[in-house]
């Protein structure tokens, strides 16, 4: 067993035991029942304090609530922060969750345990995921979504309505007309879900009564606000977005032809008089070179095809990057944001690094405890 450090608001430390990783070729030669030995629930000493804390909130009414952010294959590490909130009893009194985020909540406002959600996520290998792939005419997505559709209904959603929920729950979705944003808390649930992780461009828009509907992260990321409505004093929210230290710009560079990132303002000037001098290129000498090269040049060109990005991975990414932008702008309402460790090494699509996420998503809560038990001190005065 791996220990992690924490330190509370009075600089008492403890222990969290947790797992160790485990490489892909252990992970192979585990059965799913040994795996599920690997990643059981965390062990904890009491934290007195939380407890006393939590306990304070409950008496006062204080109502907790968690924001589940869009992302793709990364929203699996939302499986982790909540296995730690409960594992701590932190309350969760209302999710609101956005794509992937819609997902995991939903499953959980329903009655989903964490090992159900583990195992749910472990499961994704390649094979898997291709399998709910449901190829269709190309007119509004390039997937129907009715496998995904079937997926979660077999796992937990079946035909209940908000209503049939145990945890109060809601989610977001997109106007494709309009791009106002539509909020989703009643009727369907599996509908509703299904809506707000409509990928534009993967996914085929859902259609809600008279309305086209897509991923509500094209407006609202990490529904916080969402919470507010709701009725929420304490929010947490789970951000998948990568941050960047700072945003580049590439230039092409006259002499080499390369791209490269410009590291001043400075450097960017355009001349209008003047024209680029165009290099002098020797003639080829021999036939037998120039055949050579041409040969060359056409393998090179279908390397560069075979490691390029295929259509998932361009949509989604672009999707992504253009929610990014907007994820700062609103994380403004919460009041502790957790972002998952390590998920800037998965890429959106792959949903077969489920561990590496699940762990990711329980280190940064871990981290966050202080946070949060400072927030509620805040909110109790």
């Amino acid at each position: 067993m791996t220990n992690y450090d924490y330190i509370d608001n009075r600089g008492r430390s403890g222990l969290i035991n947790q797992t160790p990783t485990l490489t892909h070729r252990q992970a192979r030669r585990l059965s799913s029942r040994q795996r599920d030995e690997q990643m059981k629930n965390i062990e904890i000493e009491k934290d007195p304090e939380l407890e006393s804390l939590i306990a304070k909130c409950k008496k006062k009414g204080l109502k907790f609530g968690l924001a589940l952010g869009s992302g793709s294959a990364r929203g699996m590490a939302h499986i982790g922060v909540i296995q730690v909130l409960e594992a701590y009893h932190i309350p969760i009194d209302m999710i609101a969750g956005t794509s992937i985020g819609s997902v995991v909540g939903s499953l959980y406002a329903a009655g989903a345990s964490i090992k159900q959600l583990k195992e749910a996520a472990l499961s994704m290998k390649w094979s898997k995921t291709i399998s709910l792939m449901d190829p269709t005419i190309p007119h509004s997505g390039l997937l129907s979504g009715n496998r995904v559709e079937k997926h979660l209904k077999e796992l937990f959603l079946n035909d209940k309505t908000f209503d049939d929920l145990k945890i109060s729950f809601a989610t977001v979705a997109t106007d494709v007309d309009t791009g106002a944003k539509v909020i989703l808390n009643q009727g369907n649930v599996l509908k509703a879900v299904r809506a707000s992780l409509s990928i534009p461009g993967i996914f085929a828009p859902v259609k809600y009564h008279d309305y086209y509907l897509v991923d509500g992260g094209v407006v609202d990321p990490v529904p916080v606000d969402l919470l507010q409505q709701m009725g929420a004093n304490i929010i947490i929210a789970v951000s998948l977005a990568i941050k960047r230290p700072h945003t580049i710009t590439l230039m092409i560079n006259k002499e080499t032809g390369a791209l490269e990132e410009i590291a001043s303002s400075d450097k960017f000037q355009i001349k209008k008089e003047g024209r680029l001098k165009l290099r002098v290129v020797e003639k080829i000498a021999s036939l037998v070179n120039k055949e050579k090269n041409s040969l060359k040049k056409k393998i090179d060109e279908v390397k560069v095809k075979l490691e390029s990005p295929n259509i998932f991975e361009v949509l989604a990414q672009s999707i992504y990057i253009m929610e990014a932008e907007i994820t700062s702008q609103c994380l403004i309402g919460a009041d502790v944001v957790i972002v998952p460790f390590e998920i800037e090494k998965v890429s959106l699509l792959e949903f077969n690094k489920a561990e590496t996420l699940i762990e990711g998503g329980i280190k940064a809560t871990l981290k966050a405890l202080y946070h949060i038990k400072k927030t509620i001190k805040q909110k109790l005065k």
